[in-house]
């Protein structure tokens, strides 16, 4: 006997004066289901479908915000943009009416709405990524050196800023020249509170590669990730936004932050440094992670490796040599119709039906090697020798 039949036969009973506990035993089912068809029965007034399944939906959405509600939001998020590291966007401030007890809730597209509807969105990235563009690992760290920047009255100063693209954690240091070894101890810094990833991704700033002239001895950089056992990949070059997460949050890094306050000095401007960082990371919520913090999503992932800090650790007065035994360096490339691929000032030629794509080169260290892929398929190995220069 299906559902509507059953429903039927109950109220069936029922007119006859059964009770509703025999009904319950008799259908297998709760009083609280015998009376609420009972219930259903006698509010149809005879509607000959009255057994059928109505919508729960509500008989009215609300679609618009109450003119109190609107005021209400246009105060949050004028507050939000007053308070220099804040993000502003529909996601923060339907989270500030959740910690201000507003009701309702308004959701984030009639937020979005009503801030377009008074000119306050934002733009939106214009680059598309092609389908063809290799995805190396999941678990990287993207890093940026910004830069230069400067401060009146004394002068220009860099900024090494990493991003995790799991949990969104960021790590800003501000120093005051491009050397590798001040990368190397930024990096090194991030990943001993923070923990190492499988890669770490940047751009083809000479001071990550090492040297024009001695393009296969590879820098510190380099030399230090892959100590730790960390991959290194360099993305294609004038394509930084396949950065993406590092321009979003370099911007961020601008607006809510040098932008944001007046340094008086280099020293000013580092001692403010880890604020940045914490109200980063513990409140600054991203929409690809669920609305979580980063440190809300950091918490949720399993316990990274983190660095010890004693092995390869340069100073600025550190002798020390890293050695170059073992890992590998990726150099992501699109390949134009001259079919060469520029990598470290070096050109290799490719095969003529890698021509308008993108092709990853994978400098293999142990075995001196250098192999081109394409969707993960070899489409050529050249000998690649390292060259013995110590840094």
């Amino acid at each position: 006997m299906n559902e509507y039949l059953q429903r039927q036969e109950a109220i069936a009973m029922h007119l006859k004066g059964v009770k509703a506990t025999a009904i319950s035993l008799k259908f297998k089912k709760s009083r609280k289901w015998v009376h609420h068809w009972i219930k259903r029965y006698k509010n149809c007034n005879g509607e000959a479908d009255w057994f059928t399944d109505r919508s729960k939906a509500p008989k009215t959405v609300n679609r618009t915000l109450s003119a109190d509600s609107e005021q209400m939001i246009l105060l949050i998020r004028k507050e939000l943009m007053h308070e220099k590291m804040s993000q502003i966007g529909a996601i923060s401030i339907q989270y500030e009416c959740f910690r201000r007890d507003v009701k309702p809730i308004p959701t984030v597209w009639l937020i979005n709405r009503l801030i377009a509807k008074h000119g306050l969105s934002k733009e939106k990235s214009v680059h598309k990524i092609p389908k063809d563009y290799p995805e190396l690992f999941v678990h990287v760290h993207q890093m940026d050196l910004v830069g230069p920047r400067y401060i009146k009255g004394d002068g220009r100063f860099y900024s090494v800023n990493l991003i995790d693209i799991v949990t969104h954690s960021c790590y800003v240091k501000a120093v005051r020249t491009k050397s590798s070894d001040e990368v190397v101890n930024a990096i090194a810094s991030f990943w001993k509170i923070h923990g190492m990833p499988d890669a770490i991704q940047m751009d083809n700033e000479l001071s990550f590669r090492g040297s024009n002239k001695y393009p296969r001895s590879f820098g510190k950089v380099i030399r230090f990730a892959l100590s730790q056992g960390v991959a290194v990949i360099f993305i294609p070059m004038r394509e930084p936004w396949r950065n993406g997460m590092m321009e979003k949050f370099n911007d961020t890094y601008q607006k809510h932050f040098l932008k944001a306050f007046t340094f008086k000095n280099f020293e000013a401007l580092s001692s403010q440094e880890q604020s940045f960082i914490d109200h980063h990371n513990k409140e600054h919520r991203y929409s690809s992670q669920g609305h979580k913090t980063p440190n809300e999503a950091y918490a949720l992932e399993l316990a990274p490796s983190f660095y010890n800090g004693i092995i390869h650790l340069p100073t600025l007065k550190s002798t020390m040599k890293i050695p170059l035994t073992k890992g590998c360096i990726y150099f992501i490339r699109y390949i134009r119709s001259d079919l060469k691929l520029m990598m470290s000032g070096e050109v290799f030629i490719m095969l003529p039906d890698l021509k308008y794509s993108y092709v990853v080169a994978e400098v293999n260290i142990e075995n001196h090697s250098l192999v081109i892929r394409q969707n993960d398929e070899i489409k050529q190995v050249f000998s690649y020798t390292i060259e013995a220069i110590d840094w």
